[in-house]
């Protein structure tokens, strides 16, 4: 077993005593920033960008996937982990045919979950905490435009301790 360094043991505990919530954002923003620069290792023919992208994304999904906690067996915690699995599956694909498709696709899934995230997890809007009528109206809206197939609220990270939050998707 190799000697942790320096900057390893910062890395490990620079998220350390963070709330979880928080960390469940970063990975999301991180997801869609390493989304971006694979597209863009797609678009300049850039091989090794897009490649070390992919990794990280990869990478960030599979840590989201695994945080997902294994308990609650609930119709909506198997849809976000299905999603997951499904973005898995397709994005070592554009290795091969370098489909940007699939990229803007996990993009636009990343996107709306980090959302969804921010806005009924979080409550946060604009730094502040969002007003209980405003984001049930809000909810109400968004969910008129989210396909049937959708099974509403997910609930349950490992990140909370065994407490489940409820989201929408």
């Amino acid at each position: 077993m190799a000697a942790c360094t320096g900057y390893d043991m910062y890395r490990s505990n620079q998220f350390e005593g963070m709330d979880p919530k928080r960390l469940i954002l970063m990975l999301y923003d991180g997801a869609l920033k390493h989304i971006r620069l694979a597209r863009e290792g797609v678009d300049q023919g850039d091989i090794r960008k897009r490649g070390e992208n992919l990794g990280r994304v990869i990478a960030i999904v599979s840590e989201l996937n695994t945080c997902l906690d294994t308990t609650i067996q609930d119709e909506s915690v198997d849809f976000l982990r299905g999603l997951y699995m499904a973005i898995l599956m397709e994005l070592p694909k554009v290795s091969i045919s370098n489909d940007i498709r699939i990229l803007d696709r996990s993009y636009g899934y990343i996107e709306k979950l980090r959302a969804i995230w921010e806005k009924d997890v979080m409550g946060e809007r604009g730094g502040k905490k969002a007003d209980t009528s405003a984001a049930q109206n809000r909810e109400r809206t968004e969910t008129a435009s989210i396909p049937a197939s959708s099974p509403g609220p997910v609930t349950g990270y490992h990140a909370y301790n065994g407490k489940s939050t409820s989201i929408s998707v």
